[in-house]
């Protein structure tokens, strides 16, 4: 071990060159540096790693991802005693063979048995022939490996001979990895060998003698790792881990689970001798082993496929670098945890010496246990995420594998880590495994993993001085079926502008119903005679294409009067919200250059004082008196602005989004292509006339016959009403983000008396969740579709998903769907370079949907609007959303939020929406926000704003308990903000920016203060403060934030079993671990046990000092 020698030892070299030149009375006396003083049948300690094998164990008693299995293939006749005998001898030789694994005050200790003779079992694989045998044995071998092994009892070898036939036979070797590792395998074959070959023989092995036993290794690593050899190793380790990632955010196909099932599963392959001899050559010029340069290759695809810069993987190493340790059996495996920082437009044959000198120094500091370094550096412990990495290398030469038994794969069905890549090189070809957590992934993408390492293993080959972004990663296929998916042409009448598909309208069904406002109705001719006149005025005081036309009205027949007359007069309009500030108007008017305003008379009030436009009062007697009513020419060309839109942006000021009316065109044509009213099918404009949707709703109602009602502000703000209007009305069709879906949906499922005739309802505006009003709504609903349409205001709707199956199928987050006819859609990396199905990266959105500029900003145009590279139109363009999402395997996009809604707390990245979901779920609550509070890594804390439904009381603990049931503890909130309700924009989506901060809310949850509340909690509290060495314990403090780690956890389960009298399972304290939490479980298994008096007992007393 390196450092393990100190300036007056001598090394083995020297010590045998001063024995051959000195006579013997003046050879120096070795002392033998594992000699540790210590008395006589003292119980051996455990190596820290053992010791991390053996909590595992009692976290998961029984778990078979930590056995080593063999299956040795045996020809010709075998001589059963002889391997019986042989096997005997092995672990008579190897004390860690024959070793158990007790607690002896309050610590775990090892002993080692006596000697005595190995069991050898003799199984019989039946079948008709020997393939059939063989089947046989697999599935024998299989049961045979996951049995579990007692630590405490031992043994920890099991053996078991499977006879195919006469000729040929398997020897299935198990063994615990608490006494063994790779290359003690290596060393039990080579010994069993040599042992079975002597007794053949009638003689005794001529292995050579063990100068030390694993009890004395432990003893000797316990006693070294103190003083100046520890610190100077943690010193290192510690700034070269300081701030790395919690987590390496690989895509996953499920949720990670709260506690992992260790179920895994393989899958093999090859990597050709063409590309590996390219790289065995490459490595040779950047003097890099061939380790070192397939790790550098898997941290170029863990880059391209999670986007991180900051790649942290775990990689072990045998750490036998005494002499003396070689020949031994026993848990000498130590793990390197090997950070690598990539930089933008990095090469690989930079990254390859990178990761070159990070491997080497780490190499050079290797003897720090990895369990020492957990403990030191004390990441956040959560069941479900391994500390320090989650991703494991390993790669080794042919002769150090194990054998395997023809044909036969033999697994334990177990995975240690989320993904594990293990490389054989051959010094030809390179055989590869995949070792992956069925709990996260499908087997269809690990097989794309697989491909796109192949993929990228030829680019390296081809051109290592490329850069990790421009390496190649997706096939010709991919590459083919992206074309595919954004395969999306569909003819429109490209020459028509928006307005116009109304005129045809009009013509074609002119005394239909157009509209209808409270009493007040319209026919098609009616409407588009005040909207034509209103045009005819609005051209003689000089609008035209690209003079946008203010409209500050309330929602009146008159808005859509105006909305429709601006479009024939030529101008875009720009919708005012009256209840907006007064600053924000002016600013909005002055951006957009607005010459005019359409108003009614009692908002002129709410116009800036200063604005020296022309001010159209609509509702002023005479103004639209002997004006034309036909329709005017039409002066606009499809690429003219319809209106602008305005929407907040991250500089404080609005942004205006000017839209064309080819893109309106398109988009209405495509709505009624796809959801087609029946004449006279209503359609409730509901939506803020400053949302995107509005003119949508207008549009494609007044384009195809059909209805529309107009909401009143009242009625849009009170979801009792807008369900009696539906009613009614008998309402077809809905526009409705999510949020005011979702209270309308909890309205209406409460309801026997309404009888709603909905066929579509469009969810837009805000991400679509499905919670159980929304489910009771729609089954409710037969027939009803639920439409996802997807699209920031800058290019309106741009996918669909259409939910039309049984609601209660439906998915939690439903997936956004694909895109609209004439609209393209690209997952990008930050490079701009497509990502692999399944992986998160930024929506770009393309085609006719885009708007066309941020009005009166080109530089936020350029920024946002960049060219199309995928397209061969010219003058193409892509929209980057802000959106993170990813590609199904059947080209369906998944929305995964907002890349500004990820937070990093404690070191782990979070969507918030994925916890919104969660609690979500809770019977008791309406609706849910999470946001993220502090100021910087150390004080960062989620915050969950709650909205109970009417007369639920959700309590903090209650809901902390659902959520950890479904959700890793890093993201259960640790504060709780009860609300009547949330803030909305006028949009009706919720305003993130003003929600309250929970340090000035007296009903903010703020229990971490909160002393120990009852006898038990008291007595806990006291365990704790044993253990970590605290002098005060609130009861919502966090027993890991505290210091708590997996041995100290062990030691509270033993402690609680002595005072509580419960058989704690140390798995509970990671589940439940605040002092609040845990009192409960405590409290819970005592209740299990006791009798109803004495239960009512205890809950008396807890109930009288609580409210004491």
């Amino acid at each position: 071990m390196s450092g393990a020698t100190s300036k007056f030892e001598l090394s083995d070299a020297r010590y045998a060159l001063l024995d051959s030149l000195l006579p013997d009375h003046q050879r120096p006396v070795r002392q033998a540096w594992w000699r540790v003083p210590h008395a006589e049948g003292t119980a051996t300690p455990l190596s820290f790693a053992q010791e991390r094998f053996w909590f595992l164990d009692r976290l998961q008693a029984g778990n078979p991802a930590y056995h080593i299995p063999c299956v040795i293939p045996l020809r010709g006749r075998i001589v059963v005693a002889a391997l019986r005998d042989s096997l005997s001898d092995v672990v008579a030789r190897h004390e860690a063979l024959r070793t158990i694994f007790i607690v002896e005050g309050g610590r775990p200790v090892q002993r080692v048995q006596p000697a005595s003779a190995v069991p050898l079992s003799v199984l019989e694989c039946e079948g008709a022939d020997a393939t059939a045998r063989r089947a046989a044995a697999v599935r024998i071998a299989g049961i045979e490996v996951v049995k579990p092994f007692d630590l405490a009892a031992g043994p920890m070898l099991r053996a078991t001979l499977l006879r195919i036939d006469d000729g040929e036979h398997w020897l299935v070797v198990t063994i615990h990895h608490i006494v063994c590792d790779a290359w003690s395998l290596q060393r039990f074959l080579h010994e069993l060998t040599a042992c079975y070959e002597a007794h053949c023989r009638g003689r005794a092995a001529d292995l050579p003698v063990l100068p030390l036993q694993y009890g004395d290794y432990a003893r000797w690593q316990r006693e070294w790792l103190t003083g100046e050899p520890e610190a100077r190793l943690l010193a290192y380790w510690r700034t070269r881990l300081e701030r790395a990632p919690a987590v390496l955010e690989l895509p996953i196909d499920r949720p990670r689970p709260p506690l992992p099932s260790f179920r895994g599963a393989l899958h093999s392959f090859v990597i050709p001798r063409a590309p590996s001899d390219a790289l065995r050559e490459l490595g040779r010029g950047a003097q890099a082993t061939m380790f070192i340069v397939m790790l550098a290759v898997f941290k170029s695809l863990l880059h391209r496929y999670t986007g991180q810069r900051d790649l942290v993987v775990g990689t072990p190493v045998a750490n036998r670098n005494r002499s003396e340790l070689e020949g031994l059996i026993g848990l000498f495996l130590n793990t390197l945890v090997l950070r690598t920082e990539i930089t933008l437009n990095i090469t690989f044959r930079e990254l390859l010496a990178r990761v070159r000198t990070i491997t080497l120094e780490a190499y050079e500091h290797q003897d720090l246990p990895f369990e020492k370094l957990v403990e030191d550096l004390q990441p956040n412990r959560t069941l479900n995420v391994n500390p320090l990495f989650q991703v494991f290398f390993v790669m080794e030469t042919a002769q150090a594998a194990a054998p395997a038994a023809d044909g036969a794969a033999i697994s334990t069905g177990t995975a240690k880590f989320d993904l594990s890549l293990h490389l054989t090189d051959t010094a030809g070809e390179i055989v590869g495994c995949w070792e992956y957590a069925c709990d996260l992934f499908e087997a269809s993408t690990i097989a794309r993993l697989t491909g796109h390492l192949q993929t990228l293993l030829r680019g390296i080959a081809a051109n290592p001085d490329a850069r990790l972004a421009d390496l190649p990663l997706l096939s010709a296929d991919e590459v083919q079926q992206r074309t595919a998916w954004n395969a999306t042409v569909l003819e429109y009448p490209a020459e028509l502008c928006a307005h116009q598909l109304v005129e045809a309208q009009v013509r074609a069904t002119p005394h239909d119903t157009a509209l209808i406002c409270g009493d007040e109705n319209l026919s098609y001719l009616e409407l588009n005679s005040r909207a034509n006149s209103l045009a005819h005025h609005l051209r003689a005081i000089g609008v035209g294409p690209e003079s946008p036309v203010g409209i500050c009205l309330e929602r009146s027949v008159d808005m859509i009067v105006a909305l429709l007359a601006v479009l024939k007069a030529g101008g875009p309009y720009v919708p005012l919200d009256p209840t907006y500030p007064a600053e924000r108007l002016a600013y909005m008017l002055s951006n957009a250059q607005a010459p005019v305003v359409i108003t009614q008379q009692q908002l002129t009030c709410v116009l800036p004082a200063n604005y020296a436009g022309n001010v159209v009062r609509i509702d002023a007697k005479g103004v639209l008196d002997r004006l034309p009513e036909q329709d005017p020419a039409c002066i606009t060309r499809p690429d003219h602005l319809a209106y602008i839109i305005y929407t907040s942006g991250s500089t404080g000021r609005p942004k205006g989004v000017g839209m064309s009316h080819r893109s309106l065109t398109n988009l209405t044509v495509w709505q009624n292509g796809i959801n087609p009213l029946a004449r006279g099918g209503r359609t409730v404009q509901y939506n803020s006339f400053s949302f995107d949707v509005s003119v949508l709703e207008v549009l494609s109602t007044l384009s195809t016959a059909g209805t529309l009602v107009l909401a009143s502000e009242r009625i849009r703000r009170d979801a009792a009403a807008l369900a009696d209007l539906l009613a009614a009305e008998h309402i077809g069709r809905l526009f409705m983000p999510y949020t005011a879906l979702a209270q309308l949906a909890e309205h209406a499922a409460a309801r026997t008396d309404l009888a709603l005739g909905l066929r579509q309802v469009i969810s837009t505006g805000e991400p679509l969740q499905i919670n159980t009003h929304i489910i009771r709504f729609f089954t409710g609903l037969p027939g009803c579709q639920l439409h996802n349409e997807y699209g920031p205001t800058e290019t309106h709707f741009v996918t669909e998903h259409v939910l039309d199956e049984n609601p209660r199928l439906w998915p939690t987050m439903p997936p956004v769907g694909r895109p609209i006819a004439n609209a393209t859609v690209h997952i990008l990396s930050a490079t701009l370079e497509p990502v692999p199905v399944g992986v998160v990266g930024d929506l770009y959105a393309g085609g006719l949907s885009l708007a066309r500029a941020y009005v009166g900003d080109p530089g936020m145009t350029a920024a946002r609007f960049i060219p199309d590279p995928f397209s061969g139109i010219p003058g193409a363009r892509l929209y980057q959303t802000g959106d993170l999402a990813r590609f199904r395997s059947d080209g369906v996009i998944e929305l995964l939020g907002r890349g500004d809604h990820q937070v990093k707390v404690r070191g782990f990245r979070i969507e918030l929406g994925e916890i919104e979901v969660a609690l979500a779920r809770h019977p008791d609550v309406q609706t849910a926000v999470v946001s993220a509070r502090g100021t910087d890594a150390r004080n960062r804390h989620l915050v969950a704003y709650v909205v109970p439904i009417p007369g639920a009381a959700p309590s903090t603990i209650e809901l902390r308990r659902m959520l950890l049931e479904v959700l890793p503890e890093y993201m259960v909130p640790s504060r709780f903000v009860m609300m009547t309700s949330l803030p909305l924009g006028g949009t009706g989506k919720i305003d993130r920016y003003r929600l309250p901060d929970p340090a000035s809310l007296s009903n903010a949850d703020d229990e971490h203060q909160l002393v120990p509340r009852n006898r038990l909690e008291e007595e806990l509290s006291r365990l704790w403060c044993d253990l970590l060495l605290c002098n005060k314990i609130g009861v919502h403090d966090n027993f890991f934030a505290l210091g708590g780690h997996s041995l100290t956890a062990v030691q509270l389960a033993t402690r609680i079993r002595d005072s509580f009298g419960v058989n704690l399972p140390v798995q509970r304290i990671f589940e439940a671990p605040t002092l609040a939490e845990l009192s409960v479980v405590i409290l819970q298994m005592q209740a299990a046990e006791a009798d109803p008096d004495e239960l009512a007992r205890w809950l008396d007393e807890i109930q009288a000092e609580e409210m004491s």
